[in-house]
């Protein structure tokens, strides 16, 4: 049996490669790689790298020659970039891989996915899996498309599939989310707090996620299946006080209304623009920390038997310890 991972030089990709050598000590582990270079992260669990990029159908053609399992966290989600890179890494390269998955007569496809699928604002919480989807962004549309082409090409070419659905992914090697609540704290910079900071955000740590994506592609009832891993909810006052604990900092806030935030994000949008920068704030993540979304696991621990591990604390706490032996602070 050989395995492949992808994005496993992004965090949760790490942490999935890390959950795999640890579940299947004596097997062939692979990690994709754009570049083809040895990553000493992953040398170090006894996993190779073989050359191939999802937008290269012919290189993942030969990359997954001969492998049997596919944990696929690659994918495209950086901040402020054309609406067609999230198309043409997040659909295309989805696809791609799929061919050439069934090309090489693999077995198991296991699949990162978002929990962004269902918008900004939907309603009846706690979500469930069957809510009905509805994206308002482009990275949120193309990973919907991404998902549900997985389960489009499992049902038909007979192979098993799963799915998991994070929110806001924190822990070590985390460099997006973590890092950005810190540096208002440590910095003493104004938090701006949308609505009162009421709105109930979720996340979830790295290592959960894979003990969740590597356990139900395990458990054959999982399969055809996607699956909410949440590790804790808070609202986002509270996200920045226990990051004050953390510090030793206290939050400075600053209340602003929800039409005044948005309007401001679309002037910063509009000046990165002309300016060929990045934008101070955006809509996105103004509706991210001003909507609240809360989501039930209750599927995930029925089927799966998982439960998490870190709550929002303790997952922000690994990050910033992170952080510091990185010295990124």
């Amino acid at each position: 049996m050989t395995i492949l991972v992808t994005g496993a030089t992004s965090a949760v990709g790490y942490f999935i490669a890390k959950r795999v050598r640890e579940q299947y000590p004596e097997t062939e582990i692979k990690a994709l790689s754009r570049s083809g270079k040895k990553a000493k992260e992953l040398e170090e669990l006894e996993i190779g790298i073989v050359k191939g990029d999802l937008t290269d159908i012919n290189s993942l053609y030969k990359a997954l020659q001969g492998v049997d399992i596919v944990y696929n966290a690659a994918g495209e989600a950086r901040d402020y970039i054309p609406s067609n890179l999230y198309y043409e890494v997040n659909v295309d390269g989805t696809r791609n891989i799929l061919e050439a998955f069934v090309k090489n007569k693999g077995k198991r496809f296991m699949h990162v996915s978002t929990v962004g699928i269902y918008g900004y604002q939907p309603k009846h919480q706690p979500i469930k899996e069957t809510h009905p989807k509805k994206s308002d962004h482009p990275y949120h549309k193309t990973k919907m498309i991404a998902e549900d082409l997985v389960f489009q090409y499992a049902r038909e070419h007979g192979f098993f599939a799963t799915a998991v659905r994070p929110p806001y992914i924190v822990g070590p090697r985390d460099r997006q989310v973590a890092p950005k609540v810190f540096d208002y704290l440590l910095k003493e910079r104004k938090i701006p707090l949308v609505g009162g900071g009421n709105a109930i955000v979720s996340f979830v740590h790295h290592d959960d996620v894979a003990e969740a994506l590597v356990l139900s592609g395990e458990v054959e009832s999982a399969n055809g299946e996607a699956f909410h891993v949440i590790g804790g909810t808070c609202t986002a006052r509270e996200l920045f006080q226990l990051a004050g604990e953390i510090t030793g900092k206290e939050p400075i806030f600053q209340e602003i209304g929800f039409p005044l935030a948005i309007t401001v994000a679309i002037m910063s949008e509009t000046m990165a623009k002309i300016k060929g920068s990045k934008p101070k704030i955006s809509r996105r993540r103004v509706n991210q920390f001003s909507r609240t979304r809360v989501y039930s696991i209750d599927k995930l621990k029925e089927i799966v038997g998982f439960v998490p591990k870190y709550d929002v604390k303790k997952a922000f706490q690994d990050a910033f310890t992170w952080m510091k032996e990185e010295k990124i602070i």
